[in-house]
This record gives structure tokens, C-alpha cells and sequence, in this order.
């Protein structure tokens, strides 16, 4: 089963390209997801979903990697739907409460949830189609200038790659646990809310654990290799090649593209 940043290795052409240009392609496209309008999202959603192709991944390995956001894409709808003013299409009544659904709350908790969902799966593709290391160079690499005001860019570099490495682990320590308690006949249905919150909360609590222990192994043996804080070398050599310049050029083409249909909607 997958789980959120883990990379999955692939010769497509996504695979092949410069970590830079897909960080760039990632940002870029996270701008203009969030800035433009109605119809222009659209389009840009269609395109990510050329990437997914290009990049030869399974539509069932995005949906599971979106369906762990699932809840919070709810949760922003209905609020959207309940608490945007606008034609009122029904109305809820609960004691001593009326909430109306509204035809603009709606539409704006679709456009507002489909934009989570667009953002959601570009980060997927670049995560899914860069190794942590290569993607760690490229954020390097963007962040080179800021050595000049003495911001320590390597240590940040490590912190996130620490970060990524364990944002997979802590969803496999969750499944670990759910699969001990199924075979040991652990089952919630049929339970009052109460209990299933003090499993909730006791799942956390060992999850938690599970993650801080990893996190004192991990930070044992880099003591073990004589880790030091500072600048470091690193393995990875960034190197553009013809594939990705013509990316670039389309980037910025399609951004152009995007941001006039953008001005003329």
C-alpha cells in the first residue's frame, strides 16, 4: 500500500527530469491553482492530470494518497456550504440552531475542495517521482542565496529531509498497530462514541511513541558517524539537460496561456 512521500521508483519522463524544474513546476503551479478563477482551475487540474499520465502513475495509488485528506476536504465543504452567505437551497433545523445550505456556499466549497485536491496530488507527483535526496538538492540549490544573510541552508536541508524520511514511517507505524489489534480480535463497531475516542486518542498516544523512539535511533547514529552541523557535500549532481529546458518553456507558456484566460474570465 502506498503511503504519502514515499517515492516510487520509474523510468518515465517525469522521473527523468531535473529535481529544480519539478520543484519549480510544482510551486508555480500551487500559485495559479490558488489565484485564479473558476474556469481557469479547471484546466490547470486537467493538466496535472497530463503530468499523472506522463509520470505513469496508477490513478489508484493518487487515490490513496488523497484519502487520508479526505475528512478535511469534507470538512471544508460543509463549512463552506453552511456558513457562506448567498440563495439558501435548504434549511437544516437543530435545537436552538438553523443552518441554511446556500447555492454560492456550494459552489465555492467545490471550487475551494477541488484546489485542495489539485495541490494535494501535485505534491504527491513530486514526491512520488523524486528520490528525498534529489529533492533536498534542489531545495538547496533555491536556497544558495540565503547563505549570504548567514541562514544555515544545510541544516535546514537536513532537518526537511529528516522530516520527509519520517512522514512515511509515522503512516506505517499507524498501520503496524491497526494490524496487531485486528489480530487480536480488536473491534470498534458497534462501540459508543466515547470509546472510540479513548482508542482514537490511545492510537495517537502509541503512534507518537513509536515515531519519538524512531527519531531518538535516528539521531543515536548520527551521533555514531561524527554528524556535525555545517556545510556538506553531497553525492547528487544537478545537471540540465534538453528535456528539461523545453519543460521550463513550457512552464512558462502555459503560465502565460494561464494567467491571460485568467485576466479575460
Amino acid at each position: 500500500m502506498y503511503h504519502t512521500g514515499l517515492f516510487i521508483n520509474g523510468n518515465s519522463t517525469i522521473h527523468r527530469l531535473d529535481p529544480r524544474v519539478k520543484l519549480a513546476a510544482a510551486v508555480i503551479l500551487s500559485v495559479m491553482i490558488l489565484g485564479v478563477k473558476a474556469p481557469t482551475v479547471i484546466l490547470l487540474g486537467l493538466a496535472l492530470l497530463g503530468a499523472v499520465l506522463a509520470g505513469r502513475i496508477s490513478f489508484r495509488i493518487i487515490g490513496q494518497a488523497v484519502k487520508p485528506l479526505l475528512f478535511f476536504a469534507g470538512l471544508i465543504f460543509f463549512t463552506h456550504a453552511f456558513f457562506s452567505e448567498g440563495e439558501a437551497l435548504a434549511l437544516i433545523t437543530l435545537p436552538y440552531l438553523k443552518i441554511s445550505v446556500s447555492r454560492t456556499g456550494i459552489a465555492e466549497g467545490g471550487l475551494v475542495v477541488f484546489r485542495f485536491l489539485c495541490l494535494t496530488v501535485a505534491a504527491v507527483v513530486l514526491t512520488m517521482t523524486t528520490t528525498p535526496a534529489r529533492t533536498i538538492a534542489a531545495i538547496k540549490f533555491f536556497l544558495r542565496p540565503l547563505k549570504t544573510l548567514r541562514v544555515p541552508v544545510d541544516d535546514i536541508a537536513v532537518m526537511m529531509m529528516v522530516a520527509m524520511r519520517l512522514m512515511p514511517v509515522l503512516l506505517m507505524e499507524k498501520d503496524r498497530i491497526e494490524t496487531a489489534q485486528k489480530a487480536r480480535g480488536y473491534d470498534l463497531r458497534g462501540s459508543t462514541t466515547a470509546v472510540r475516542l479513548k482508542a482514537f486518542i490511545s492510537l495517537i498516544k502509541t503512534v507518537l511513541l513509536g515515531v519519538f523512539r524512531r527519531a531518538d535511533e535516528l539521531a543515536a547514529a548520527m551521533e555514531a558517524r561524527s554528524y556535525n552541523r555545517g556545510e556538506r557535500t553531497t553525492f547528487i549532481e544537478l545537471k540540465m539537460r534538453s528535456i528539461d529546458y523545453i519543460t521550463l518553456a513550457i512552464l512558462f507558456i502555459t503560465g502565460g496561456i494561464m494567467t491571460g484566460l485568467n485576466t479575460h474570465f
